[in-house]
């Protein structure tokens, strides 16, 4: 499976090479699980994980998701060109190995985060599923709150919210969509002292209404797809990522930092069509 995803990302990087986005922007990095001994596409090895990070902080300016919000608006009200390319690095879901992995290399390199929790499985202990990505998965522990408010204090890590139970919130009805995003935020702000500014759409999904409502309690929002943020005019209600998987290595992850790979999403979205949605953990 590995050889024909790799086949994949090979077969679209010329057109990524001759029309891929060109402008500076903000590049959004998503990752999912580090270090879980899976083969699963979302769960990179700890040592290509840091291989990553470290060739992002020499290569690219780090920004925070609070800094990117706090950028734009500025740049919207001096109507000025738009920032060179920054980075951001984002983890979804929050699996124990955010703490116990990725928090001490982003340490070691002093690189921001964000981390969007699907709060129920944090409150509750309740082990991540992540299934629907192909290899042995397994099951994931989340993240303890005193981990969470040990990471916010570090000044490195922030916190966003990915729902409550982490549905398809294009599915639900007005008031369960209200009440997945006013349980998680209320519940984050409870555990940490933090209201979240940041909300990462459950699979990338999102209808008009469903962002209005996101709009009503969060500054920015991510989506699926992938793509690179350009411009003060950039949405940030529906900012865009790029997937970081196994299969990318450390060679295809550079090209991926250079929007060299976008093609490959659009034929990821096709296949998510014809994929049987699965709960806790996208």
């Amino acid at each position: 499976m590995r050889v024909g995803l790799v086949a994949v990302k090979l077969a679209v990087l010329p057109y990524g090479l001759l029309l891929g986005e060109r402008r500076p922007g903000i590049v959004i990095l998503a990752y999912h699980r580090v270090g879980g001994g899976t083969d699963s596409e979302i769960d990179l090895p700890l040592a290509v994980f840091e291989r990553q990070i470290a060739y992002v902080r020499d290569h690219y300016p780090v920004a925070s998701m609070d800094a990117l919000l706090t950028d734009t608006l500025a740049a919207r009200a001096a109507a000025g060109p738009p920032a060179p390319d920054r980075v951001v690095v984002t983890f979804d879901d929050g699996v124990r190995e955010v703490y116990t992995k990725v928090f001490p290399v982003l340490q070691r390199y002093q690189v921001p985060a964000t981390v969007y929790l699907v709060t129920r499985h944090v409150e509750e202990q309740r082990p991540f599923g992540l299934r629907g990505y192909g290899g042995r998965t397994g099951g994931a522990l989340p993240v303890t709150w005193t981990q969470v408010r040990e990471m916010v204090e570090s000044g490195l890590v922030t916190v966003g919210a990915h729902t409550h139970t982490h549905p398809d919130l294009t599915r639900l009805a007005p008031g369960e969509v209200a009440d997945e995003l006013d349980r998680s935020r209320a519940l984050i702000e409870a555990r940490v002292g933090v209201a979240p500014a940041h909300f990462a759409y459950p699979w990338g999904r999102v209808t008009p209404a469903v962002k209005r409502a996101v709009a009503q309690r969060f500054r920015t929002a991510v989506v699926g797809g992938a793509g690179k943020n350009v411009g003060p005019a950039l949405d940030l209600l529906a900012l865009w990522r790029q997937p970081v998987q196994q299969s990318d290595g450390f060679w295809l992850f550079r090209q991926k930092l250079k929007s060299y790979l976008d093609g490959e999403e659009r034929i990821r979205r096709l296949c998510n069509l014809l994929r049987p949605h699965v709960d806790g953990g996208d």
